[in-house]
């Protein structure tokens, strides 16, 4: 499992863009509605081969040890 930030999203079609910890760009799919995804949640994901491209898969949210997610929004003046 890689962890990286997500710097796009587009919440009607759910699709986005996550950038790791090498600073590359890897485009996903949230296939599960009932996870709410937003711009700059950390999440955990893996690396897959789907729809002839390399795609993020598994994507979930990191939480804190309160429970709650963490976000860099919270950081951002």
């Amino acid at each position: 499992m890689r962890t990286g930030v997500i710097v796009s999203y587009n919440s009607v079609i759910r699709c986005g863009v996550i950038k790791d910890a090498n600073k590359h760009k890897i485009r996903f799919y949230n296939e599960h509605p009932d996870i709410r995804l937003k711009v700059l949640d950390v999440v955990r994901f893996s690396v897959g081969f789907v729809d002839n491209a390399l795609k993020a898969v598994n994507v979930i949210p990191v939480l804190d040890k309160n429970g709650s997610r963490v976000s860099l929004a919270m950081l951002v003046n």
